[in-house]
């Protein structure tokens, strides 16, 4: 697994995640995200190149999305296919906010800086 982070101005982070999303890379990504949401307005996870996210990571997921509301840090996920089946699948499109492209979900997060608007699920136009 690799991480890069770029942070753009007004804040805003977008961090990519190359390669899989396994049960040992949950720990440092867990360190870095917790430090993203302690110093970004807001974040994008751009997981559009990992080839594979565990439950591990889906869990990840869930509790970046938890500390981000606390934090009232608008985030987003833009994320491939094999990230996207598993959150389909166990039903966490429904509450993530997962976006088909990294353009797309920082619009949202921007957008949402000055107020906060739905998401857009996969598959959906809008």
């Amino acid at each position: 697994m690799e991480v890069r982070v770029d942070r753009h101005p007004a804040g805003l982070v977008v961090t990519q995640v190359l390669g899989e999303v396994d049960l040992a890379a949950v720990s440092a990504l867990r360190v870095c995200f917790g430090e993203q949401l302690r110093t970004a307005r807001s974040l994008v996870l751009d997981f559009t190149e990992a080839s594979y996210i565990s439950a591990a990571g889906l869990s990840l997921l869930l509790q970046t999305s938890a500390e981000a509301h606390l934090r009232n840090v608008p985030w987003a996920l833009a994320a491939a296919r094999s990230v996207l089946r598993p959150i389909e699948v166990t039903g966490l499109d429904g509450c993530l906010p997962v976006y088909e492209d990294v353009p797309h979900a920082i619009d949202a997060v921007l957008g949402q800086c000055t107020e906060r608007s739905s998401f857009v699920h996969i598959g959906q136009a809008g």
